[in-house]
């Protein structure tokens, strides 16, 4: 079985976080998303996969390179091309990405997935392929059904009493919705359909090549199997995604590391004073982290490697980045905190430093501060003043 990851978006609605990895490799509970994805193909013996990347490509490559330690083989396609040293993203859209990688080497031969390298699944892939074959069509849409006030945010696929693909709607009104059932983004395509791609353009697979098949009434099927899909494309999506993994409703996915306790995971190396601090589960805390006597850690939340939580901090459902220090005394809840950020599960964050306030959050490599008196002494919260998500004050 091959497969495609299509990872050379920009990440825009994932910002900050957007601006340091890029986004198959946002971490959730400290794995990048393409690893969970990476590990599902795996076992479903899909062990051949063509990512098409373009911003930060390199960062990416030099993470997974040739897929050999991964017991896979992984080959890139760039869309872009390198000047003065800059990879120059290239939109191409998702089809037209799929084409670029056909054009190279012919290298579909068989039907093939396509999945988003942004989304945390337990699709039995396996499954999705037997169906496809089954129904003989171009392509298989792996779909969900969702509550009929959610439609608004998602393509909605109008489907016939045998299964096949009608038409669309873009994010209709739910007024208007004349399905509940929409595109996870989830793709088994046979080799021939890429025959409908156009050359040397921009072309989407849901606002340009699904359509085509739809108006030219050739066969294509939607697949609505039972299993959780996050797509990560949101802070919001990102928060939500980490609270799910920990709290296992990811079905065979849990956080790395020794489960020291029922549903606390622990790294190596890490100094956490077990006797004097209150871990109430399910709590990831990775490698050679240090929390300090008084810690009070709620969970779900995550506390990523080489960070330092000083002396009676509280931090409750929230995930902290790797090396970062959150100084004594302060209390945060639902929070996205990193070196440099703090952002809300809406996507609002504050520049800790523009602010002035990196005396409370900052990377745990640094000289520890001095702090005069007792400036953060139980600080309930820290005033978040937002515009808009995305924006930061």
């Amino acid at each position: 079985m091959k497969a495609v990851i299509l990872g050379g978006g920009m990440g825009t609605r994932v910002r900050p976080l957007s601006y340091t990895y890029p986004k198959p490799m946002i971490p959730i509970v400290e794995k990048p998303i393409i690893s969970y994805l990476f590990s599902l193909l795996k076992r479903h013996n899909c062990n051949e996969v063509v990512m098409a990347v373009s911003y930060k490509a390199d960062v990416v490559k030099a993470h997974y390179q040739n897929g050999a330690e991964f017991g896979m083989h992984i080959a890139y396609s760039l869309e872009g091309k390198m000047e003065h040293g800059q990879i120059i993203p290239e939109q191409l859209g998702s089809a037209g990405g799929l084409k670029k990688v056909q054009n190279f080497a012919q290298y579909f031969d068989e039907p093939f997935l396509v999945l988003c390298g942004d989304a945390l699944i337990d699709l039995d892939l396996t499954a999705a392929m037997e169906y496809h074959k089954s129904h003989g069509g171009l392509a298989t849409v792996v779909c969900q059904k969702v509550p009929k006030e959610e439609v608004y945010r998602y393509g909605v696929v109008v489907i016939d009493e045998n299964m096949m693909i009608r038409s669309f709607q873009e994010k209709p009104k739910v007024s208007e919705a004349k399905s509940d059932i929409i595109n996870t983004g989830i793709y088994i395509f046979d080799p021939k359909v890429l025959d409908l791609v156009p050359e040397h353009r921009e072309f989407d697979i849901g606002g340009d090549l699904l359509p085509l098949l739809a108006e030219r009434g050739l066969p294509f099927y939607a697949y609505t199997p039972d299993f959780h899909w996050v797509d990560v494309g949101t802070i919001s999506d990102f928060y939500r995604a980490n609270m799910m993994l920990l709290s296992c409703k990811i079905k065979d996915v849990k956080p790395y590391g020794v489960e020291v306790k029922p549903d606390v995971w622990v790294g190596i190396n890490s100094h956490i004073d077990w006797d004097n601090v209150e871990i109430v589960p399910p709590v990831y805390i990775g490698n050679s982290v240090r929390i300090e006597k008084g810690v009070r850690i709620v969970g779900p939340a995550v506390i990523e490697s080489g960070s330092v939580i000083q002396e009676k901090a509280h931090i409750e459902k929230s995930v902290v980045f790797n090396y970062t220090k959150v100084s004594r005394n302060l209390q945060i809840k639902e929070r996205i905190i990193t070196s440099k950020y703090l952002i809300t599960p809406e996507g609002c964050y504050l520049e800790l430093e523009k602010l002035g306030l990196n005396f409370l959050i900052d990377d745990s490599r640094k000289k520890n501060h001095h702090l005069v008196g007792d400036q953060v002494e139980l600080i309930e919260s820290l005033p978040l003043l937002y515009s808009e998500p995305g924006k930061p004050q």
